[in-house]
């Protein structure tokens, strides 16, 4: 865990020295910012593991924020967290559409916290090694590679592509991407509102991706 860099983004002072004490409990290095652009300052600067921001910030939210993280080549396949009281399914899907990989819900669980941290750093992990393959077609299982970790590496590559998934009991589902961001959506041949969120919570079943 020493060698894992993790910034905070809150413009709320307490709840950055909570998460830093935490973090930094647990052997992570932890780097600070209190508003959008000096997290972005600071992602540039020091290329870390995995960014926790929250969403309402001063300057820059965290939606811009998570945007030009995942318009730099440099940063694109850093894991992006929001930490936030913005529930509600259409921004999750708007956090998860332009590169957000999980929400956490304030306040946090500590264990439930360190567990998603050292989940979405493994999936990274993982993405590298697929990512370092360089296959342009792959398949597999989802209970071994994730679909968060599939699309970690369309991030990391700026590729355009497609996911393809299949569940145990027959339903399909596609996901779409150009140039590393999320378009259409289909669950069974079907667009809604929801489909994105319901394809992420999938974690059984497998795969088919390609890109170009």
């Amino acid at each position: 865990m020493a060698d894992y860099k993790i910034l905070i983004a809150d413009d709320e002072a307490n709840i950055v020295k909570i998460l830093e004490f935490e973090l930094k409990k647990n052997s992570y290095q932890v780097l600070t910012a209190f508003d959008g652009e000096e997290a972005l300052w600071v992602a540039e600067r020091d290329h870390p593991d995995l960014i926790i921001s929250d969403i309402m910030m001063p300057k820059m939210d965290g939606y811009e924020l998570c945007r030009r993280v995942k318009a730099n080549p440099d940063l694109r396949a850093v894991p992006f967290l929001f930490l936030t009281a913005k529930t509600g399914i259409e921004n999750r899907i708007q956090g998860y559409a332009i590169g957000g990989e999980k929400y956490i819900t304030k306040p946090c669980n500590r264990q439930e916290l360190l567990k998603i941290i050292d989940m979405r750093l493994k999936h990274a992990d993982k993405a590298k090694k697929l990512f370092a393959e360089k296959a342009r077609k792959f398949q597999g299982d989802l209970a071994i590679i994730s679909i968060f970790s599939l699309l970690d590496m369309f991030f990391m590559g700026g590729w355009s592509g497609y996911i393809d998934l299949a569940s145990g009991d027959g339903q399909t589902g596609r996901i779409e991407l150009e140039n590393a961001t999320i378009g259409i959506c289909t669950l069974n041949g079907q667009s809604e509102s929801d489909t994105l969120a319901k394809l992420l919570a999938w974690n059984q079943g497998t795969f088919l991706a390609e890109h170009e």
